[in-house]
C-alpha cells in the first residue's frame, strides 16, 4: 500500500466524518429551531393561563361578594320570620284567650257562680264579677 492510497483513504474517511458531522450539526439546528418554536408556544401558553387564572379569581371575588349579600339577607329575612313567628305566637294566645272568654260566658249563662269561672276559666275575681254583671243580666233579660 502506497502513500497516495493511505492518503485517499484518510481523505475519504475525513470526508465522511465531515458529512456526517455536517448532518449531525444540521439536525441539531433544526431541533434547536423547534425548541425554540415550543418554547415560544409554551410561553404563549402561560401567557394565555396565566391571563384565564386573572379572570376566574375576579369572578371567584364577584361571587363571594354576592354570597355574603346573599347570606346577609338571608340572616335579615330569618329575623323577620322570627319577628312574625313571635306575633302569630301573640295572636295564637290571644285567641286561645278569646276562647277562653267564649266559654266564661257560655258558662255564665248556664248559670256559673263567681267561684266556678274563676277556677275553670283562670280568671281573676273582677272579671269573673263583670262577666256575670254584664253577661248574666242579658240571660235574665231574654
Amino acid at each position: 500500500m502506497d502513500i497516495t492510497s493511505l492518503l485517499f483513504g484518510t481523505i475519504a474517511v475525513l470526508l465522511i466524518l465531515f458529512l456526517y458531522l455536517a448532518f449531525y450539526v444540521n439536525g441539531m439546528s433544526k431541533s434547536l429551531r423547534t425548541s425554540e418554536s415550543e418554547v415560544k408556544q409554551l410561553k404563549q401558553f402561560v401567557s394565555l393561563q396565566q391571563k384565564q387564572l386573572k379572570e376566574l379569581s375576579h369572578e371567584l371575588q364577584t361571587m363571594t361578594s354576592a354570597a355574603y349579600g346573599v347570606g346577609k339577607r338571608i340572616n335579615q329575612l330569618a329575623g323577620q320570620i322570627r319577628e312574625l313567628d313571635d306575633r302569630q305566637e301573640e295572636f295564637d294566645l290571644k285567641d286561645q284567650g278569646g276562647h277562653s272568654m267564649q266559654q266564661a260566658i257560655a258558662l255564665v249563662h248556664r248559670g256559673a257562680s263567681i267561684e266556678e269561672l274563676i277556677e275553670s276559666c283562670d280568671m281573676s275575681r273582677g272579671e269573673a264579677e263583670l262577666l256575670i254583671m254584664v253577661h248574666g243580666q242579658q240571660s235574665e233579660q231574654d
